[in-house]
């Protein structure tokens, strides 16, 4: 059933944000079926960014938003899904190269 009144930004970045939280709750459930030796341990850094990846998926959705992309509900979940391979990707190219560019000679 569509919904018939347009949806705000708030709400579609609320989803992404949950979309995001998902995500942590799968990869929680995932680690809790590994033997305990081998588990991720949940320090200070791990829950900074069990926090951090959620608020990421709503800043990407709110970006994209911004953008004046046309978001719909199950899109900003997925952003939230995907927040952390996306950062992580535009972080990887943009990352500082050391040494001679690619084909230079030697």
């Amino acid at each position: 059933m569509p919904i018939s009144e347009p949806i705000s930004t708030l709400s579609l970045v609320l989803v992404a944000g949950i979309g995001g939280f998902v995500l942590n709750m799968m990869n929680l459930w995932e680690d809790s079926k590994r033997p305990k030796p081998e588990r991720v341990p949940k320090d200070f850094l791990y829950w900074v960014f069990f926090v951090f990846w959620p608020l990421a998926g709503a800043g990407l959705a709110w970006l994209y938003a911004l953008d004046g992309s046309s978001l719909r509900p199950f899109l900003a979940f997925s952003i939230g899904l995907s927040a952390p391979a996306t950062i992580q990707a535009m972080v990887a190219k943009a990352a500082i190269r050391t040494g001679p560019p690619a084909g230079a000679e030697p």
